[in-house]
């Protein structure tokens, strides 16, 4: 129990707040979500499906230009060559179909980003476990670090003994290997993340690292 105690006493000093940490997740999504390749592809997709709103839109969109040349005459003209053009213009004020493969569109996209929201909340959560994790294993690293030292002095004064030094000292490696551990976890994890911003995973990366904002 004292041992414990004093863990969360010296807590604050071990493990400081780390600004690479400081990062919030509504941003870290919204930046995803706006910046995602895949949803920008849906929705350039859904757009190219929007039936033209106006009068004059749909008149663009269905009008277009015919043009026919041919030789010789008729039985009342006598020309040889005829020159034909004119402006053909088709337009379905009501289209059952184009409503319908735009709301098919609409909707394959909204499930691209309930897709891409569920992924990535998940690594947002799995990014923060790996934090906490290692801020953990930082603490108990530096609650040995300071418990060998005082050990050490122990010793050389003669009120303990050295195998409690070896003790403290296996101990001490074990935290050490297990906070290398997780930060190459975290590290990875964080890239995993940024990934989804697409061509701006690195400013991404650097706002999970504490190096940098979004823009």
């Amino acid at each position: 129990m004292k041992v414990l105690r004093l863990l969360l006493a010296l807590a604050p000093a071990f493990c400081p707040f780390s600004p690479a940490w400081a990062w919030e997740e509504h941003k870290v999504l919204e930046y995803i979500m706006v910046h995602s390749p895949l949803l920008r592809a849906y929705r350039v997709v859904t757009d190219e499906f929007t039936p033209p709103g106006g009068v004059m839109d749909r008149v663009k969109e269905y009008t277009s230009l015919y043009g026919r040349a041919g030789a010789g005459g008729t039985d009342y003209l006598d020309q040889p060559f005829v020159i034909q053009a004119g402006v053909q213009i088709s337009i379905p004020l009501i289209s059952t179909k184009e409503r319908r493969e735009h709301a098919m569109k609409a909707v394959e996209e909204t499930r691209a980003m309930d897709e891409i929201r569920g992924k990535v909340l998940a690594a947002i959560a799995q990014t923060r476990q790996h934090e906490a994790d290692l801020g953990a294993a930082e603490v108990r690293q530096g609650f040995y670090e300071k418990r060998s030292e005082w050990l050490q002095k122990r010793v050389k004064e003669g009120y303990s003994a050295t195998e409690e030094l070896w003790t403290i000292g296996q101990q001490l490696n074990e935290e050490r290997a297990t906070a290398g551990r997780l930060r190459a976890l975290l590290a990875a994890q964080r890239y995993q993340l940024a990934n989804y911003a697409g061509e701006q995973w690195r400013v991404l990366l650097g706002y999970l690292e504490g190096k940098g904002e979004l823009r």
